[in-house]
This record gives structure tokens, C-alpha cells and sequence, in this order.
């Protein structure tokens, strides 16, 4: 999903690749016998979009179509099982008690143009915000970066950094020798220099068609030579998967399993890849009747999560009332937790409302003889939250008899409220995935994020300011990430206090949604195997899936 997107993401895992003795050669027909000419360019969407624009500008707070695949970070995260894996770094370790961190590159790497990848682009690239802060970037907690060699690169921080080792997975990489000279803020790079596995081969405002590197340093792509970005808006998209005209396109589709796998069970295929954390309801903590726990927990009682997520029709899962999912987060969950996922208890959501001393009169919440209307902001762009606060909205009616108003509102108007606390209720990441590790998705609720309302924070929008949860977080992130043992027994406490607290409501599972048609083209992943995501713009996921793709023909 967008929005998840630019939260976050992926998490990182160094692969063999695909050997010289599997390069094959296209026929000239498909496998479904159809006659169609068999095809080495892989044809797939990136974002709803009608049109693009030129330039590749890393740097640019709108990231045009294309530049995942130039850019590559130090590693990746494998998002099904969440653990750092190397990428253009082999290793790297922690040390002076958390406050200094090595990587040793990966050796031979070299950009597009030919000239080798050292020390000094990554010194340069992850100096970008230190002396440029106000560029749209990851952020970063380090003070300075040093080079001693061509292959090392040491990181210092002022104290701890354990925590900021999974933001690594999304600090791309660039060329010193190609940007040092440049203006980062407006020059438009329309010819693109990367240790990505393309260059750019044209461009069009309806496509932009890469080509494959054949001295890619991390391996050969026995099937793909070219990949065709195509412009597209999400009708469109359906329509040209339906067509066997794209491959490849990660959106949610409601209804996908009648309208589209059904259709060709043997190439249309439709996978959830589900993430850390989840989707749900994003409750204020610091106005109206949501301060109040009692209110918060009637309404999460009240509702029938599997009700609302067959409504969504998205695929997603049921979560842990913690809010995070039960397949990915198993590693975290304390036992009085794993595996479950919330109920509705429609006498149990009534009691808490009369335990608070509330009482609904005319759909609105009462207390001390003052009436409370609650509204549910919802972010318009997601169909399938749509149909949430609709279906969210029935279930509030039927059990406390509440009428809740849900305002559908477009981007901008949502995004304008969310940081500034301007709502009761609202669709939210809860928790957002973030980097991909437990800290991080726990982190996003600590008081380091909690901002007065009024003012923009940059997380944690519901003002949720536990201290008792905050100080787990806060001891977490003085644990080294490869100390798992210490890590879960920390996270257990915490993850208590967000199911008995309820800040927000989990109702689903945060997930990249991929859409295949393998007509031209097999070898994809499936939910329950892949050690990687085939999302289209994941970076490392996206080469990882490409490679291993083998001609239908």
C-alpha cells in the first residue's frame, strides 16, 4: 500500500543468485499453446499513476517510478521472517558498547558507468544528511561516518545505536564522483548511475523500459533482459493483468480470488505477504471520550474483526490484539498472547462502557450530562478502508448503539489532520511495519514521539504516552538486535500494555499485496516459501524476484 510505503519497509538477506549454466533462450510461444511470441521483458506497475515524469533524483521528496532499481542500500530485510541480511555490505558489527558500527562492503561491486563502488560513496551517501537534513531522506542518529579503507566504513553515534540498524535497509547508496559536484535539490539526474541491475534504456510519459546489466555484480537474470515501467491508475491495471498485457503489479484488489484468480487459476495469481504490524482503527488519547480506557475497549470489543475483514475483501489476516501479526511477530509474543486474535464480546463491550460510567443517548456517548458524537476519519485513497469504517460503523450501531459519522477523506485533507492529533478516530498503521524489527514497530508508540496536540509529530499520531510502556522501549533500544532472547523478554511487557491499553484497534494484518499473471513468465514466489518480497519497488526484493524468473515459453 502507499501509505505503508512510505513508512517503511524490507528487510534484508544475502542470496545465491542464478549461475551462468542457467542462462537459457527464448522459444517462440508461450506454454498455454496461445502462439503468442514469447517475451524477455518483464512488464509491470510501480504506483498508480497516469503519467511520469523524467528524472531520477534520489534525493527529491517525490520519488519518480524507477529509482529502487538504480539505488541500492547496505542490506535488506526479509520481511516474512524479520532479520537483517546482507546486501551491498557482507557484514557489519557493533562496538564500543553500541556506539560504533562497522560494515565491510561487499568486494568487485561497480556502478553502471564502470567505476568501482568504495568506502567513499558510502561515506558521502550516509554524510547526505548530516549536512543536509532538511532532504527528504531516513533521518539519522550517527554523528559521522568514517572510510579508513576502500572496504570498510565506520559509523559513530553519540550513544547507543543498536536500534538504527534496520533503518540501514532503506539508506540507499549513491555515486560520490557522480553527486559531489551536483545540486541535490533540483538536478533532475536523467541519466541515472547505479550499482543497481539496470540502466535506463527509454522513457516515455506512459513507460520507462530499463535494461538488464550484464556485469551486475550480484548475478545473471537467466530470463529478463529488459523491464518496462508502465503508467497505469489501478482500473487500468486490473484490466491490463486481465489481458495478459503485465506481469507483475503489487496493489490490493478486492474480490481478487472471484474477479481475477478464478478467471485463469493456472497464471492469474494473487498473494499477501503479510508484514510486522497491522491496520485498524488509530484512537486520540488526548481529547473527547477516547482518553478513556473504558471507551476505548468497548469499542474494540464490539467489533467482529472477521466480519470487517471479509467486507474488506483484501485477503489480510485477523491479528494479535497487540497488533501485530501472528505469523511474523510469533518470535515476539509472549505465550499469554501468542496466537490470538481479538473477539467480539458484545456484553463485555456494554459493561465497559457502564464501568467507565457512560451511557449512550440518542447514538452518542453520555456522561455527567454532557453528550459525546464520535467520528472516525478514514483515508479515503484505500478502498478496502472504506469498506472498514463502514462495516466498523454497522457493527458500533448494532452493538452500542452508537452512531459514529465516518468522514471519507482524499490525501490531503487526512494528512493535514493526522499529525496535528485533529480527529477522534481515524484509519491508521497500528503499529506501522517501520523497519521491519520489534523495536521498530514498537518505538513508533514511545514518548520520544509523543507531541502536544496541535503540533505536527512526525509518530505516533495518537498521543498514546505510557510510561511504563516507554520505558520498555527505552531499554530495548540498548539491547544488541542479535541478543533475540533479551529483545523478546522485554517486548512481552509492552505488547501487554498495547492489548490492555488499546491505543488503537488491530483489525488486520499490514501486508504488500502482489499481482502475478505467470503467463509469460514462472518462477514467482508464494507467501509461504519466499524468503523475499515480490513487490515491484522493494529494491533487493525486486532484483531478488527478477533473477529467478524463467521463461513461460
Amino acid at each position: 500500500m502507499k501509505r505503508l510505503m512510505a513508512v517503511a519497509a524490507a528487510v534484508l538477506a544475502t542470496l545465491a543468485l542464478a549461475t551462468a549454466g542457467l542462462l537459457t533462450g527464448c522459444s517462440t510461444a508461450k506454454s498455454d499453446g496461445s502462439g503468442a511470441k514469447a517475451t524477455s521483458t518483464v512488464r509491470l506497475t510501480t504506483h498508480p499513476t497516469q503519467a511520469f515524469q523524467a528524472g531520477w533524483n534520489p534525493f527529491a521528496a517525490q520519488l519518480n517510478a524507477g529509482v529502487s532499481f538504480f539505488y541500492e542500500p547496505l542490506m535488506r530485510v526479509n520481511a516474512q521472517n524479520p532479520s537483517p541480511q546482507p546486501w551491498l555490505a557482507d557484514s557489519w558489527k557493533f562496538s564500543d558498547g553500541g556506539k560504533t558500527l562497522t560494515f565491510r562492503l561487499h568486494p568487485g561491486v561497480k556502478w553502471s558507468d564502470g567505476k568501482p563502488l568504495t568506502a567513499k560513496d558510502v561515506k558521502f551517501s550516509l554524510e547526505v544528511p548530516l549536512e543536509h537534513p532538511e532532504l527528504n531522506l531516513a533521518g539519522a542518529p550517527y554523528i559521522s561516518v568514517d572510510a579508513p579503507d576502500a572496504n570498510t566504513v565506520v559509523v559513530h553515534y553519540p550513544k547507543v545505536g543498536y536500534s538504527d540498524l534496520g533503518s540501514f535497509k532503506n539508506r540507499n547508496i549513491y555515486p560520490q564522483h557522480i553527486w559531489a559536484a551536483r545540486n541535490l535539490k533540483t538536478d533532475q539526474n536523467l541519466k541515472p548511475v547505479g550499482s543497481g541491475p539496470v540502466t535506463l534504456d527509454s522513457f516515455s510519459p506512459q513507460q520507462i523500459t530499463l535494461k538488464i546489466r550484464k556485469d551486475y555484480w550480484n548475478g545473471l537474470f537467466p530470463a529478463v533482459k529488459k523491464v518496462a515501467i508502465v503508467a497505469a491508475q489501478e482500473s487500468s491495471t486490473r484490466s491490463l493483468l486481465l489481458k495478459d498485457k503485465l506481469d507483475w503489479s503489487t496493489m490490493s484488489w478486492q474480490g481478487a480470488e472471484k474477479n481475477y484468480v478464478a478467471l485463469d487459476p493456472g497464471h492469474h495469481k494473487y498473494q499477501v505477504y503479510p508484514l510486522l504490524g497491522s491496520e485498524g482503527v488509530l484512537f486520540n488519547m488526548k481529547k473527547g471520550p477516547t482518553t478513556d480506557v473504558h471507551v476505548r475497549q468497548a469499542l474494540t470489543k464490539a467489533v467482529d474483526v472477521t466480519k470487517v475483514l471479509k467486507v474488506m475483501g483484501t485477503g489480510q489476516p485477523a491479528v494479535n490484539p497487540s497488533g501485530l501479526n501472528n505469523r511474523v511477530g510469533a518470535a515476539w509474543l509472549p505465550a499469554d498472547l501468542a496466537g490470538k486474535t481479538l473477539e467480539q464480546d458484545a456484553a463485555d463491550a456494554r459493561a465497559e462502557l457502564v464501568a467507565g460510567g457512560w451511557s449512550v443517548r440518542g447514538g452518542k456517548l453520555s456522561k455527567d450530562g454532557k453528550s459525546y458524537p464520535l467520528t472516525l476519519n478514514v483515508y479515503q485513497p484505500y478502498a478496502n478502508w472504506v469498506d472498514m469504517g463502514t462495516a466498523l460503523k454497522d457493527q458500533w450501531k448494532s452493538v452500542l448503539n452508537l452512531d459514529v459519522t465516518v468522514n471519507n477523506m482524499p490525501e490531503a485533507t487526512f494528512t493535514q489532520k493526522e499529525p496535528v492529533g485533529d480527529f477522534s478516530m481515524e484509519t491508521a498503521f497500528t503499529p506501522p511495519s517501520a523497519d521491519g524489527s520489534i523495536f521498530g514497530a514498537l518505538n513508533a508508540f514511545s514518548s520520544d514521539y509523543y507531541t502536544p496536540l496541535g503540533k505536527s509529530a512526525a509518530s505516533n499520531f495518537g498521543r498514546f504516552n505510557d510510561p511504563d510502556y516507554s520505558a520498555q522501549v527505552v531499554k530495548m533500544a540498548t539491547v544488541d538486535p542479535a541478543d533475540t532472547a533479551r529483545l523478546k523478554k522485554l517486548a512481552g511487557p509492552a505488547l501487554r500494555i498495547l492489548a490492555q491499553q488499546a491505543p488503537f484497534i488491530p483489525i488486520g494484518g499490514s501486508a504488500s499485496f502482489v499481482d502475478i499473471n505467470s503467463s509469460h513468465f514462472t518462477g514467482w514466489p508464494t507467501p509461504e516459501t519466499a524468503t523475499y518480497t515480490p513487490y515491484t519497488s522493494a529494491g533487493p526484493d525486486t532484483t531478488l524476484t527478477l533473477q529467478r524468473l524463467r521463461s513461460a515459453s
